[in-house]
């Protein structure tokens, strides 16, 4: 009777071991597109997105032929495809919505199969206990695509029981960041309003703007850990801040390199620049600071600039388009 017992506890095991090896290779697929890919574009590298975009096509039956790296006729034809049975606008460009999509259905993992610690402990086969995903967070929905900076409300069904934490996710599970921790179930009641890609660092005390890509939102019960309560969005994409200048202020300032001038409006970066009269003159402001939301950027102004009327010319790291807006240096008595 006890070699029974022992046969059915490896099999019992046996069986475990391979639900959760089938779940590992499951997650393994996840396919996650990190820029946009067009026709005539071929990988730098061997494996690169492009090779895994004709792979995912292939094994899902857009793609005939083999992947290579090149985006070429083939490859635009399965796009094509895959956009219309995805209900996408089929050009057959790789954008946002078309890699949040592909990243929708092979890195969403609803189920996930552990053995609970009393069963391992126990003289009986091991118990399975499902640790559910449950997709009860209503805003951000599915294939939303956000601009970092933007407001958003994020709502969820069910009011957690305790105090909850809302975390950013990566495809695979990996975190990406807190958006907010230690709210009461009764901060909110069942919604959070988010400056959309925004996540606290512990480690600095600080915020800052996460990377574009492809992430989910997750109301994660502390006390839980197994996850039994969290809640989860769809995938959704977070687009970089769009880049506008709406206001300078004073718009008028002395040349002395010490006075401060402050530019309002949203996306700048590290890479922005401030120049005088015309893009990429040798007169150029010195930035000082820089928003962790790129809503604001502070100057000052080099002395080799002359007293009188002038023209900023803004960019954001890029040559083209400048933004443009008048400003007055004052003459120094």
């Amino acid at each position: 009777m006890n070699i029974v017992k022992s046969n059915l506890l490896i099999l019992f095991t046996l069986v475990i071991l391979f639900k959760i090896t089938t779940q590992i290779a499951s997650a393994s697929t996840c396919v996650q597109l990190n820029s946009d890919l067009s026709y005539g574009q071929t990988d730098s590298i061997n494996g690169g997105p492009i090779m895994m975009l004709q792979t995912y096509l292939q094994l899902n039956g857009f793609f005939s032929s083999n992947p290579n790296g090149h985006f070429g006729p083939a490859t635009l034809s399965a796009v094509k495809a895959f956009q219309s049975h995805a209900g996408i606008s089929n050009t057959g460009y790789v954008g946002p919505m078309t890699r949040s999509s592909i990243t929708q259905k092979t890195c969403s993992t609803k189920t996930n199969t552990v053995v609970s610690s009393s069963a391992q402990t126990s003289g009986v086969a091991p118990a399975l206990v499902k640790v559910i995903a449950n997709i009860d967070v209503t805003s951000p929905t599915t294939g939303q695509v956000l601009s970092t900076g933007s407001t958003t409300i994020i709502r969820w069904s069910k009011t957690p029981l305790n105090g909850f934490n809302i975390t950013l996710e990566q495809p695979g599970g990996a975190g990406a960041g807190f958006i907010a921790s230690n709210l009461s179930k009764d901060a909110n009641g069942n919604q959070y309003m988010w400056r959309a890609g925004q996540i606290y660092l512990a480690q600095t005390d600080s915020s800052q703007n996460i990377t574009p890509g492809t992430y989910r939102i997750r109301i994660q019960n502390p006390s839980d850990g197994l996850g039994l309560s969290d809640q989860t969005s769809g995938w959704f994409t977070i687009l970089a801040q769009q880049f506008i200048v709406s206001s300078v202020a004073p718009s008028s300032a002395y040349a002395d390199n010490t006075t401060s001038v402050v530019l309002f409006g949203s996306g700048f970066t590290n890479s922005a620049s401030i120049y005088f009269d015309t893009n990429y003159s040798n007169m150029r402001g010195n930035n000082r600071y820089i928003s962790p939301d790129g809503t604001i950027l502070v100057f000052t102004i080099p002395t080799n600039v002359t007293a009188g009327s002038h023209t900023l010319y803004i960019n954001n790291g890029q040559s083209s388009n400048p933004v443009t807006l008048p400003f007055t240096v004052n003459s120094i008595n």
